[in-house]
C-alpha cells in the first residue's frame, strides 16, 4: 500500500493516486477510473471541511456526486476520506471479481 503524504492518513490502496493540491484539498483517485475519486475540500476554513465521494462523471461532464459530507473538523474529514476510499476499492474490487475481495463468494 502507498504511504500517504498527508498527515492525518498512513496509507491508502494500491491502485489509487493521491493527489494533493494544497494542505487544504486533497484528492484519492482510483487508477482504473480516474473519474472515481474522493475530495478532501478545507479550503473553508477550520472545522469548515468536507469530503465528498464521487464515482463518475456523465455525457456532459458533470460529476456523480454524492451526498457530500460537511462542515467537518479536519481531523474528521480525513477519517472520513480514508474510510470512503478504502470502501469504494472494496466495492470495486467485488465489481471486478478479485479475488482478495470476493472469498464470501462461492462462484455461482
Amino acid at each position: 500500500m502507498p504511504e500517504s503524504q498527508t498527515e492525518h492518513i498512513d496509507y491508502y490502496p494500491s491502485g489509487w493516486n493521491e493527489e494533493i493540491h494544497d494542505q487544504y484539498y486533497v484528492e484519492w483517485v482510483y487508477d482504473d477510473d480516474p473519474t472515481i475519486l474522493v475530495r478532501l475540500d478545507g479550503t473553508m476554513g477550520e472545522g469548515d471541511y468536507s469530503v465528498v465521494p464521487i464515482t463518475g462523471v456523465n455525457s456532459d461532464g458533470e460529476e456523480f456526486v454524492t451526498s457530500p459530507i460537511s462542515q467537518l473538523s479536519e481531523e474528521e474529514a480525513f477519517a472520513v476520506a480514508e474510510t470512503l476510499i478504502y470502501a469504494m476499492n472494496g466495492t470495486a474490487g467485488r465489481v471486478k471479481g478479485e479475488a482478495e475481495f470476493t472469498g464470501d463468494q462461492d462462484g455461482s
